[in-house]
């Protein structure tokens, strides 16, 4: 009699529970351990959901400028890249204006921003990329070729190691972290005081054998270290460019920076493996070296070869880029999940009816379908939702570690939270993803269907709490 009641239980739930599950079981056997001893419980199997999802730390990044439909459908974060000049014109005189502009323009659909501010830029029409006042001041300039430039020169320092230069640097760093350190805006500060376009290398600055690359132990207290020193509330990114300093970026992944390879699909990445360095500790960041037409046209594009740098160098965040999409857009709507994390709830078994101040175990299986762990901060939690979709209670599950799933691997969890007084009657168990334990709605978006309008997902829409 029992069975049938099981099995009946299980036709009832499947009928009224398509929407987020593939199958339900009564007391069947699993591969899961099971529930608290004496309690009736389901095995559910969520439908998975293949659209690209958006989530914190991780996706694609659009350059310099929001668009409407693009930013709020497919875009994660913006990035801007400027001018030490631009932002510092005057000794001591700042214009924020673009960093706060970007910070304006994709603020409007709910997007962070990465920065990045440049002492060197060939090729974007600048005479001066370090401010003309810091050679005023007596530094001493070094003219390198620069077709872009009005004058067809662009001025940088004679010397990586010029100790005005450095200076004045420095106080512009600590000025940046002074205005910019902890800002809930920015989703990272990329590190590009050295080297051309801020890449730690020095090429198309032409071959005169006087620009040398800096030494490694200089690099790393000239030109990292004070950023650690004036962003210690923020993720910092340095960029790779040169295996000779690859030494410096350990330490640099060591003190909590992510990693950038600028130049991918080129002669000069062979599959930006480079930034696997930081893999389980901070986010990689991928840019392409040309635009799309040039990157065919040498020879450099497929999807194929796209998808073995993303499988090699593992990055949470990637370069959008419109041509590509328009010519492949399926490939980047999956490839918008790949990179980074993203989390299926494979099955979980969880009690059919629950009861207060008696614990709600729940063990669950998940799978990362993405190319790298998760690197922001996540607090789960599950909850009972009444019939108007409204958190009656909630719990958080202390046992529950996002950050441990890694990819490509199922991760099962067993967990327990107390229900301390929801009333009697039938609620929805949910579950939800959150960023930080002060936050009203789940954060994170799963690879599943049944996620609710606040952002909770339904495992169960028939759960009964007893007295």
């Amino acid at each position: 009699m029992m069975k049938n009641k099981r099995q009946q239980l299980a036709v009832f739930l499947l009928g009224i529970s398509g929407v987020f599950a593939a199958g339900v079981e009564a007391g069947q056997p699993s591969d899961l351990a099971s529930v608290a001893p004496g309690t009736e419980a389901i095995v559910i199997r969520p439908l998975r959901d293949d659209s690209m999802l958006l989530n914190p730390g991780k996706g694609y990044v659009q350059y310099y400028g929001a668009n409407s439909t693009i930013t709020r459908d497919y875009i994660n974060i913006g990035y801007n890249r400027v001018c030490w000049s631009d932002v510092e014109p005057q000794e001591g005189q700042f214009n924020w204006h673009p960093v706060e502009q970007a910070i304006k323009e994709f603020g409007k659909y709910g997007k962070k921003v990465g920065v990045g501010v440049m002492n060197v830029s060939t090729g974007i029409g600048k005479q001066f990329v370090t401010p003309k006042w810091v050679f005023d001041a007596g530094a001493v300039p070094f003219e390198v070729p620069d077709d872009s430039s009005p004058t067809g020169k662009q001025l940088i320092p004679a010397s990586w190691e010029d100790p005005v230069f450095l200076v004045k640097m420095k106080a512009f760093i600590t000025a940046f972290g002074k205005q910019y350190d902890g800002n809930t805006n920015l989703a990272f500060i990329d590190i590009r005081d050295y080297g051309n376009w801020g890449e730690g290398h020095v090429g198309m600055l032409g071959h005169d054998p006087r620009i040398i690359l800096t030494p490694p132990e200089n690099l790393r207290q000239n030109y990292l270290q004070p950023y650690f020193s004036a962003f210690p509330r923020t993720q910092l990114i340095v960029v790779w460019g040169n295996h000779g300093y690859d030494k410096v970026y350990d330490w640099a992944i060591q003190q909590g920076a992510g990693i950038r390879r600028d130049g991918i699909l080129s002669e000069w990445s062979k599959d930006g493996s480079e930034c696997l360095r930081a893999y389980g500790h901070a986010p990689a960041v991928f840019e392409y070296c040309d635009g799309y037409e040039t990157t065919k046209k040498k020879g450099y594009w497929s999807t194929n070869l796209l998808m073995k740098y993303v499988e090699a160098g593992k990055p949470s965040y990637l370069q959008w880029d419109a041509r590509i999409f328009e010519e492949n857009r399926e490939f980047c709507l999956q490839l918008g999940n790949k990179i980074g994390y993203h989390f299926i709830l494979q099955q979980a078994k969880i009690p059919t009816a629950i009861s207060p101040k008696v614990p709600c175990s729940i063990e669950w299986q998940w799978l990362n379908d993405g190319v790298a762990p998760l690197c922001e901060p996540c607090q789960v939690a599950i909850a009972l939702l009444d019939a108007k979709d409204q958190v009656v209670q909630q719990q958080w599950l202390t046992n529950s570690h996002p950050k441990s799933w890694k990819p490509g691997e199922n991760c099962t969890e067993a967990v327990s939270a107390t229900f301390t007084s929801a009333p009697s009657g039938i609620y929805k168990l949910a579950v939800g993803l959150f960023l930080d334990r002060q936050d009203s709605s789940p954060a994170y978006r799963l690879g599943i269907q049944g996620r609710m309008a606040q952002g909770w997902y339904v495992l169960n829409d028939k759960t009964e709490c007893k007295p």
